[in-house]
């Protein structure tokens, strides 16, 4: 089974990281942000990859249910990347469905408001067989 989308950097890599932290499901009540998406870089390849944090578990051997929605997200956030000049997707492996992203199932936190959000990452990269590019 393959694991998340190839993309190129575009702009820095720990720009499109710094931002991949700041996109994914929040509560703006208890100020907490849960990732979606991680960016890694596959050292055999040389490929960094886009995957959804069920996608690195699932990958880590764990069973788990990722559905069309999980997809849905990753893809939509891969989008505004690609809208915003930070990436390129390899080759015809991601859905140009999705041209505009959905945006009410992503929240984007303003670097501004970091400080004051808590990040709760709900998967922890590993240095090793993938190296990791978390802050």
């Amino acid at each position: 089974m393959e694991f998340g989308i190839p993309v190129n950097i575009l702009k820095n890599a720990n720009l499109v990281r710094e931002n991949l932290e700041r996109i994914g499901i929040a509560n703006r009540k208890t100020k907490i942000i849960t990732p979606s998406c991680y960016m890694i870089l596959n050292e055999q390849n040389d490929t960094y990859y886009i995957m959804h944090f069920k996608e690195l578990l699932a990958r880590d051997g764990f069973r788990l249910m990722l559905d069309s929605v999980d997809i849905d997200r990753r893809n939509s956030i891969i989008t505004m990347l690609i809208n915003w000049g930070y990436i390129s997707v390899y080759g015809d492996n991601f859905d140009k469905v999705y041209q505009e992203p959905l945006k009410s199932q992503i929240y984007v936190l303003p670097y501004k408001e970091k400080s004051v959000y808590t990040i709760n990452h709900k998967y922890e990269l590993k240095k090793g067989d993938i190296k990791c590019l978390k802050v």
